[in-house]
């Protein structure tokens, strides 16, 4: 699914489809964390191999909102992985892939501090 928004700047997502994402113009065949300011592989595959430490980098940059697109479907992981996340006050939302990668353009455009960790 291409997406049409007009963006303040920063980095976007263009496109979602199971198997890949493209941000920037780079298409991307595995999970990425996409942040304003940069796009980096998330070493996950799969809902099901989540862990704490996945989240390392989202906890120290502390942002408002983590949108974490779960793949092709929505799929809860247990509290316990993202629960450090939300007592540091951030915001966690779940969703499939294709809403979170929807989402995270629309709040970016709002100047929200936003990062989407999504499964590809």
């Amino acid at each position: 699914m291409k997406f049409n928004f007009v963006q303040s700047g920063g980095f976007t997502i263009d496109s979602y489809q199971p198997g890949e994402i493209q941000v920037n113009g780079k298409c991307y065949q595995h999970s990425i964390i996409v942040t304003p300011e940069s796009c980096a592989p998330w070493q996950i595959e799969r809902i099901e191999e989540l862990q704490s430490e996945h989240f390392s980098f989202i906890a120290e940059h502390t942002p408002d909102i983590l949108l974490l697109g779960t793949g092709v479907t929505q799929q809860f992981p247990p509290m316990q992985h993202y629960a450090e996340l939300i007592s540091l006050g951030i915001g966690v939302e779940i969703m499939h892939s294709a809403a979170a990668a929807r989402t995270y353009n629309l709040l970016l455009d709002e100047g929200r501090d936003v990062i989407a960790a999504i499964i590809v």
